[in-house]
């Protein structure tokens, strides 16, 4: 039978790993119902309804995440509290990124304390970190040798932080200590490739890579719900393939929520004290608001006057899978009533919405007739500008309730238009999110 149960591989304090009976590229995932706090067995917790709230968000999220094109370790849920994935040999690294300054981040940079809790530092480009995952101090390999050299780390030391990802010899600090204190540095030195396959450098880029994209694509789909991304945690695992992988879980355990008004929606709720029946209440709020994660059904609608006006690029466009893309060519001046038929039938298969780009030379027409009978934004590209300037004029001056945005050259229309459409679309946000951060390289 497909996906039967065979043996355990591993038990950890919030789910269990198990084999699969005749397919040994997948594993079943099944989620606990424990609650843990500051890697302290006597703060772990138990609700009923946890595994099935933590299974409920982790398939909504991989869902998501796999829909927007990133490799995660995902095939498809199994039942209330357990879901099927590629086999992976799991990477011993906690990967980290923050939008906001909170936590232990602070500890570790004091200078970045606000005085109020509900303003804390917001960086423009992610902060992305990476930890050591150990256990009890060790990091053991499959063939039992402690990775780490030296004495075991004491406790409170555990998933020490990596101060020099990118470098060949990991020099690793206290998660907790800002590195001007004397005992923030552990005194201890790992070779990167003990922890991961060749090509080491490579992989955390791309490591680094994945996990900007995981996080924004997050943050812009649960903007668009109207709540505050705060941080991530995630994993990384290496399929039979050789592929590597967002793996494990991604549940109310692995970031920070807040809504609106900064009220935490997710498990730093219970770290601070919060009674249990409210923490179980908030984990299935945000297990319900998981399912409206999304990529919407939207269009981007090329229209030009006549034949001789040309497309532009389509940028973050191009090859698209998740923006439909409709080109039209019908005269605004010589055809207006098909233009507005053909207007109404766009708009009766895009509940989403939409934005149209019309392109055209001469004297603009089209551009004022579709902007003053539809609510989506359109936005007007001169196609003229190089020989007739002046022809701008018949897009910039309109008549009152006629909102045409005029913009040139067209590749600022289409990036305008992906801004638009990125308000609802946690994927069109990554991209054009991704690539503004990557500016401050």
């Amino acid at each position: 039978m497909d996906n039967q149960k065979d043996k355990k591989i591993i038990e950890g304090k919030t789910k269990i790993v198990w084999s699969v009976k005749g397919n040994k590229e997948s594993v079943i995932i099944e989620n606990k119902d424990d609650i843990t706090a500051f890697d302290d067995s006597s703060f772990t917790k138990q609700f009923k309804s946890k595994a099935e709230y933590a299974t409920t968000v982790t398939c909504g999220v991989f869902k998501l995440l796999k829909s927007a094109g990133i490799p995660v370790a995902y095939n498809k849920q199994l039942s209330s509290t357990e879901f099927s994935a590629p086999n992976c040999i799991m990477i011993p690294l906690e990967a980290v990124s923050r939008r906001f300054a909170v936590g232990s981040f602070l500890k570790r940079h004091p200078e970045l304390t606000m005085k109020e809790e509900d303003n804390p530092h917001r960086f423009h480009k992610l902060v992305t970190e990476f930890f050591l995952k150990t256990t009890e101090g060790k990091m053991v390999n499959p063939e039992g040798k402690n990775l780490l050299d030296g004495p075991n780390l004491q406790k409170g030391e555990d998933d020490p932080f990596i101060s020099n990802i990118f470098e060949d010899k990991w020099k690793i600090f206290h998660s907790k200590k800002p590195d001007w204190d004397e005992n923030a540095s552990l005194g201890r030195e790992i070779e990167a490739d003990k922890i991961l396959p060749k090509n080491s450098k490579e992989m955390i880029e791309n490591m680094d890579k994945t996990l900007r994209k995981v996080f924004l694509t997050l943050e812009g789909a649960w903007n668009n719900l109207g709540y505050r991304f705060i941080d991530l945690k995630i994993e990384f695992g290496i399929d039979q393939k050789g592929n590597l992988l967002v793996a494990d879980v991604i549940d109310n355990d692995s970031w920070r929520l807040k809504d609106a008004d900064w009220k935490e929606l997710s498990k730093e709720a219970f770290r601070q004290g919060e009674e249990l029946d409210e923490v179980e209440k908030k984990y299935g709020f945000v297990a319900g608001l998981s399912k409206n994660l999304r990529i919407p059904r939207q269009v981007l609608v090329l229209w030009r006057g006549s034949d001789g006006d040309s497309f532009p690029e389509l940028g973050l466009f191009e090859k698209s899978k998740e923006i439909a893309i409709e080109e039209v060519t019908i005269s605004g001046h010589k055809s207006p009533q098909s233009c507005l038929n053909k207007l109404e039938e766009i708009l009766g298969r895009y509940p989403d919405g939409g934005v149209v780009i019309a392109k055209v030379g001469r004297s603009n027409g089209l551009g004022p007739i579709l902007a003053a009978r539809t609510s989506w934004p359109v936005i007007a590209v001169p196609a003229t500008m190089d020989s007739s300037p002046e022809d701008i004029w018949s897009s910039v001056r309109m008549p009152s309730k006629v909102p045409l945005a005029t913009v040139w050259p067209e590749t600022n229309a289409i990036l305008l238009a992906s801004e638009i459409l990125a308000q609802k679309n946690p994927v069109l946000y990554q991209k054009r999110q991704f690539a503004i951060e990557r500016q401050d390289i």
